[in-house]
């Protein structure tokens, strides 16, 4: 009991004194390989010689992490991109053309198409995101700007109907995309790199727990959650909704 009073005091205080970051810090990447990671982790597992965890099983703890924190805090978001509202169209299909998968929408907004200052709304604004059940039933009969957004299949929804006033005017759409993944020593790493010390705190864990050390796995995942848990308040500032 003393031991895990005595570690959760250490991650309380390794929480606190993380630096802040923003939103926009978010797409930036680490710049190492998950060679860095294995030498870094290596040095640290007094396993240099690679006697006691292979390559594999490094790299393969490591992708784990990255998509762990990429799951849980949507960083590798895209730039925009851009949808054409057209008259009483309210479904549009959501094109990749980045080549990569994504896991969801994070954001939808939509720009009035005004130039200069408007006097009741602003010339681009968020669109409020809803349920796709909410939506999927074609019921909903008003028409005029766009307020709310679900997703389906790939597909964009939006309320009310736009008509003709309202055809030729752009939604911006912007996606949390899937990492490519960890699958080599060459493999970049693609989280920002801030998140480089809880990956190497993961694959310490995984490494504990394969030796049976569960306390000091337990340590360095805890130092993981932490690291994840900090960062994913700060950028995850809009919350997906999960469909149901």
């Amino acid at each position: 009991m003393k031991y895990f009073k005595s570690l959760f005091l250490l991650i309380l205080l390794i929480f606190l004194s993380f630096p802040a970051y923003s939103l926009a810090d978010a797409t930036g990447r680490s710049g190492v390989t998950a060679q860095d990671i294995i030498d870094r982790v290596r040095i640290d597992l007094n396993d240099t010689s690679s006697s006691t965890f292979s390559d594999a099983a490094l790299i393969y703890w490591i992708d784990e992490a990255v998509w762990e924190i990429v799951n849980r805090t949507q960083c590798l978001e895209t730039g925009v991109s851009n949808i054409i509202v057209q008259a009483d169209t309210r479904s549009y299909p959501i094109i990749d053309t980045s080549g990569v998968s994504y896991m969801t929408v994070i954001k939808v907004e939509y720009d009035i198409g005004l130039s200069g200052a408007t006097l009741d709304q602003t010339q681009v604004y968020d669109l409020d995101r809803a349920p796709f059940k909410n939506l999927r039933y074609g019921r909903e009969k008003e028409f005029g700007n766009p307020k709310i957004f679900a997703i389906n299949n790939d597909t964009l929804y939006i309320w009310p109907i736009p008509r003709s006033d309202q055809s030729g005017n752009t939604l911006y759409l912007y996606r949390s995309l899937m990492p490519n993944g960890v699958t080599s020593s060459t493999s970049p790493i693609e989280t920002p790199a801030y998140f480089d010390p809880a990956i190497w705190h993961y694959v310490r864990a995984q490494a504990m727990y394969r030796e049976r050390r569960e306390n000091r796995g337990a340590f360095y995942m805890a130092l993981f959650e932490a690291m994840v848990g900090r960062n994913e308040k700060l950028i995850l500032q809009r919350d997906a909704i999960i469909e149901k």
